[in-house]
């Protein structure tokens, strides 16, 4: 069996490290394609060595175009490498738009598509990833559900009657937290480097809603600032998003640091006390590592962690991000609570397309 899997953003890749290393066992034959437009090739690099990933055998050189471009010229790339490798699933990842584009391209080539984190919604349609995750899910035959949560979003939505299948597989992000929260040691010397001990709290500033509205970004700052005078809060961040702030004019009194590997970002996670950030990625890593955590939007795909007490909604506003940090600062839930499997997510995933017939 042949399946080309589609990566577009650096969770993606966490993601496809663990899910490829199950495929091999498998005998699957996996073609990788990464579609990042907006992944800095440093970066990429960097994760594709650091999770010993094979290297892609495509790579789309994707302009900053408006989003509509962008959709097309990703879809007309996709669609090139479908035709010349003929694959018998089309695997993407997630809501961003190399996984809608992939997910299109597929179908139009009547090609299957495995959906891994399919069911998550934050119930604001209005949001463009909102759009892409339904999207993504409609056209995709198989489901691979994070969570039950997931599971009951999309049956609630009537995909029970559509010609599709939907497993409750787990979180492929757990596989990799499991997995390499046990070699950060050995490869990340972050915690020495900025002289931390274990009270500080990690703040990721990254979704565009945030980093492109001058509004959003001064109250962000303004209730890091606030926490920083009673907790050290560290911020690694993107140089354009450093620049933005500069050119602002917006002061900061916490620890800026440049974007970090994916091991370093294991350790700040290790050893933080609390975390704070815009990333659904980020969120389920906080509950992965038994950290509390503060969202800086008003809406999350991770509903089930905001539920059951391990998340809080912070919005982008300083009163509000910082009576959310107070609470969970000094919350105590019980992170024994199985929300996204056992780890075994990518083993799951691996057998049900080994054994999946057209």
């Amino acid at each position: 069996m042949k399946v080309l899997s589609i990566v577009g953003a650096t969770p993606q890749f966490i993601k496809a490290a663990v899910v490829s290393h199950k495929l091999i066992t498998k005998g699957i034959n996996e073609v990788l394609l990464n579609a990042g437009q907006n992944l800095d090739d440093t970066l990429s690099q960097i994760f594709l060595e650091e999770m010993n990933i094979p290297e892609p055998r495509y790579k789309l050189s994707i302009p900053n175009l408006s989003p509509g471009a962008t959709i097309g010229k990703l879809l007309e790339g996709i669609e090139s490498v479908i035709i010349k490798e003929k694959p018998d699933m089309v695997l993407v990842y997630g809501d961003n738009n190399p996984a809608l584009a992939g997910a299109i391209a597929a179908q139009k080539q009547q090609i299957p598509v495995a959906h891994i984190e399919a069911g998550l919604r934050s119930f604001k349609p209005m949001l463009g990833r909102e759009m892409n995750r339904i999207l993504v899910d409609r056209v995709s035959t198989l489901l691979f559900c994070p969570n039950e949560t997931a599971v009951e979003n999309l049956k609630k939505e009537g995909f029970d009657s559509f010609p599709c299948n939907i497993y409750n597989t787990g979180d492929v992000m757990q596989d990799a937290a499991n997995y390499y929260c046990t070699l950060p040691s050995l490869k990340s010397d972050i915690i020495i480097r900025l002289n931390l001990n274990h009270s500080f709290a990690l703040a990721t500033i990254s979704s565009q809603e945030n980093t492109s509205d001058l509004k959003k970004l001064k109250e962000i700052v303004k209730a890091l600032n606030a926490i920083n005078r009673e907790l050290r809060v560290v911020v690694p961040l993107h140089h354009l998003t450093i620049k933005f702030l500069r050119d602002a004019d917006i002061e900061t009194n916490f620890t800026i640091i440049p974007l970090v590997n994916y091991f370093d970002m294991v350790e700040l996670l290790r050893n933080c006390t609390i975390v704070l950030t815009d990333n659904g990625s980020v969120q389920k890593e906080a509950f992965f590592f038994k950290k509390c955590c503060v969202t800086l939007k008003k809406e999350t795909e991770c509903t089930e962690l905001v539920q059951n007490g391990f998340n809080m909604l912070g919005s982008s506003d300083s009163e509000f991000i910082l009576i959310a940090y107070h609470e969970m600062i000094n919350r105590k839930p019980n992170f024994s609570m199985n929300i996204y499997g056992k780890g075994k997510a990518s083993e799951q995933i691996a057998e049900i397309l080994k054994n999946w017939k057209c």
